[in-house]
């Protein structure tokens, strides 16, 4: 079977290095971060070591003219895509009401702006069987400390990936969001600042007993884009352990900030 082509954005650590990782039983991969070169190169490593050709494209995406030089890269070396997934962010963890508009700039040019962009230049290269999948936020749904910004762009993903799915099902592409819970990353370490009073909360009220890691992400994103998920599109799959079926503590949350 041929191998397809994964791009990923934001995949040099945290839940986008372990869908890549993931991938790479199928798929050849583009490896792509921002700015440090040497975690991109360990990757790309990695996923030789499991057969997948990669190349390595650092962009800020928030920048037009280095997204353009992505998205070259990307059709020049493979000539298509096949899954697309939108994994990157960029914010500042601050109350809506200490953020400028720079801040909104920024995170809705990293989040939503770039992935417009990306869709519009590899949805026309994908067949049947194309991907798209974007990685939304439960700070879409609830408001949470420092997430307003955030959580505003997630939301906007959720649309679109929506809209996607019935413009682009004609053709046998599907478009879903997977909303992580709390997963064990270097991001979720940065917002909890070393508070383990907010960490006991966040599994204190996950029914599993745990937060979930990058690979319990990884693999419903390796099923999504499976042939076995065809039917599967316009979709928001929900993997937190159960802790927004509760309604999740995010209001304790504020009171402890």
């Amino acid at each position: 079977m041929a191998r397809r082509v994964a791009v990923v954005t934001g995949s040099t650590r945290g839940i986008g290095r372990a869908i890549l990782e993931r991938l790479a039983a199928d798929h050849d991969c583009v490896v792509h971060g921002r700015r440090d070169a040497a975690a991109a190169d360990e990757v790309a490593k990695v996923l030789a070591d499991a057969g997948a050709e990669s190349i390595v494209a650092l962009a800020d995406l928030a920048d037009p003219d280095e997204l353009d030089e992505l998205t070259d890269a990307v059709l020049d070396r493979f000539g298509h895509v096949d899954t697309l997934v939108a994994n990157a962010a960029s914010t500042a963890f601050r109350p809506l009401t200490d953020l400028a508009g720079r801040h909104s700039r920024l995170t809705f040019a990293t989040v939503v702006d770039s992935l417009v962009e990306l869709v519009h230049r590899c949805a026309p290269t994908m067949g049947p069987g194309g991907r798209i999948l974007t990685i939304g936020g439960l700070d879409a749904r609830f408001a949470q400390s420092g997430h307003g910004l955030l959580g505003g762009a997630k939301a906007a993903l959720e649309a679109l990936t929506r809209s996607w799915a019935v413009e682009l099902g004609p053709r046998g592409v599907t478009a879903n969001t997977i909303v992580p819970g709390p997963v064990l990353t270097d991001s979720l370490e940065t917002y909890l600042g070393g508070r383990e009073d907010v960490r006991a909360l966040l599994v204190d009220n996950t029914p599993v007993g745990r937060l979930c890691t990058p690979s319990d992400i990884a693999e419903v994103a390796a099923f999504l884009v499976s042939p076995a998920a065809a039917m599967i599109s316009g979709q928001v799959v929900t993997v937190d352990g159960g802790i927004s079926a509760q309604g999740g503590p995010w209001g304790a949350m504020r009171d402890l900030w």
